[in-house]
């Protein structure tokens, strides 16, 4: 069974120097307590309404979540998030309004954190993960929806099938973007 805390603090650390991560907090402690706290609760659900893959010894983590029909609402989420990131909710809550408004609606599976420890990137590991994820997606005839979080995110994503979906997306006015992205299963 995976452990969703230990998952959670995985990708917090893989998401911590990020861009949009320090857009929501500039201090580094208060961002991870708040990444952590958010990604817990994303982890938690994504067990229940979607999965989670791993590499190694939780060396990597791929979170997913099932929107082939309408995607089950995380329980108490306003609550949790504002309990998780306190004084940073308002930029929490822009940042989860403004990827629902770009989320595409036709049936896909959001893939929605892809993360590999520091020591253990470069060595295929994401790409392992996620061609465990598109196996059975491309099985079903699922597609898969994503957004990377930078230029060089996208160009990997693209080797793995996935195409610009829609234009990016600022989290503010010049500030840091995210670029949308799909993959239609193979045939």
């Amino acid at each position: 069974m995976v452990d969703s805390a230990k998952v959670a603090g995985l990708l917090t650390e893989a998401f911590l120097d990020l861009p949009s991560a320090k857009w929501l907090v500039a201090d580094v402690d208060e961002r991870r307590k708040a990444i952590l706290g958010q990604f817990t609760i994303l982890a938690e659900h994504a067990l229940a309404h979607g999965g989670i893959a791993t590499a190694g010894d939780l060396d990597g983590a791929v979170v997913w979540f099932d929107h082939t029909t309408p995607p089950a609402p995380i329980p108490d989420y306003d609550e949790r998030l504002r309990a998780a990131c306190g004084a940073h909710i308002e930029r929490f809550a822009h940042l989860d309004k403004l990827m629902e408004h770009h989320h595409p609606s036709e049936p896909h599976v959001y893939v929605a954190l892809v993360g590999v420890r520091e020591d253990r990137r470069g060595r295929g590991l994401a790409t392992a993960m996620l061609n465990e994820v598109h196996a059975e997606l491309d099985r079903e005839g699922t597609s898969a929806y994503l957004e990377a979080v930078s230029p060089e995110t996208a160009a990997l994503y693209g080797t793995l099938g996935y195409r610009t979906h829609a234009r990016p997306f600022h989290l503010e006015k010049d500030g840091p973007a995210l670029y949308p992205m799909w993959r239609h299963p193979a045939r």
